[in-house]
């Protein structure tokens, strides 16, 4: 299914436009059939099982089916997983993840699977996520890391079109910002597989042994994983309502200041009464 948006402003010359998502999620699911990709599915699936332990609720939401029968919220406790894609690949909801089909804060976690990477409106993906998610819902994001073996071949590789080397890659503190925006609180962030990006199952064997790395260079792999809690209370609400109680206390302080004194002078002048 090819789609075709209409931008106010072209891309500028030189610059690298951000593909739709839409469109890549076929030639991303076919990149992960290959040897590299079923490598780095085991790899995040052996990553995911213990990450979700935190979750609990009705149901999840994963965005990208691009290794089937992998489920990223199959670690939460859910008693229902979701799974949207483009029209045309296995899913239970086929939509573009710019304009969900789910109705708001019925979600109790979102899994985007290199969304943001392969998205050309990531700030409305990211919108629409935070739209569905409940209070103290988490959303998972997957990406392509390029402080790493993959965004050194993504920089060599910018006249290449193909998936995934024609995505936008990240990095995690700008994604952290992005959802500061949105009040969301970053529980944690990690870079995984360490081996590089080569094309061979036999090669990718060979270089197992380099993922013991990740303990002492873990900010170089290849992928990185981030979970973040949409905030019950925003911070910018959090602040104003902090400043709006020490108003409230230091002007009860000064009428139970006035109050006490002048309770304790109708005493006085009762007492001399009765005297």
């Amino acid at each position: 299914m090819k789609v075709i948006r209409t931008v106010g402003q072209g891309p500028r010359q030189g610059s690298r436009q951000g593909p739709v998502w839409l469109d890549a999620q076929a030639p991303l699911a076919q990149w992960y059939s290959t040897g590299l990709g079923q490598s780095i599915a085991e790899r995040l699936e052996m990553e995911m099982a213990n990450r979700l332990g935190d979750v609990f609720g009705y149901q999840g939401l994963q965005v990208g089916n691009l290794v089937p029968g992998m489920h990223l919220l199959a670690g939460a406790g859910l008693q229902r997983h979701l799974m949207l894609d483009a029209p045309g690949n296995q899913a239970d909801i086929h939509a573009d993840v710019l304009s969900l089909p789910v109705a708001s804060d019925t979600m109790k976690a979102v899994a985007f699977f290199h969304t943001l990477d392969f998205c050309d409106n990531p700030h409305q993906a990211l919108r629409e996520a935070d739209r569905v998610l409940t209070d103290d819902g988490q959303l998972i994001i997957i990406g392509f890391n390029p402080y790493s073996t993959f965004g050194a071949r993504h920089a060599m590789s910018a006249w290449n079109r193909r998936e995934p080397w024609n995505g936008r890659f990240y990095a995690r503190h700008r994604v952290s910002d992005w959802l500061s925006v949105l009040d969301y609180r970053v529980l944690d962030s990690t870079a995984m597989y360490m081996r590089p990006p080569i094309n061979s199952e036999r090669v990718q064997r060979r270089l197992a042994k380099l993922e013991g790395l990740q303990r002492w260079f873990n900010a170089m792999g290849g992928l990185y994983i981030m979970r973040a809690r949409k905030q019950t209370m925003p911070m910018t609400m959090m602040r104003q309502w902090r400043r709006q109680r020490s108003r409230l206390s230091a002007a009860y302080a000064r009428t139970g200041d006035k109050t006490t004194t002048d309770s304790r002078a109708t005493v006085a002048r009762i007492e001399s009464k009765f005297r």
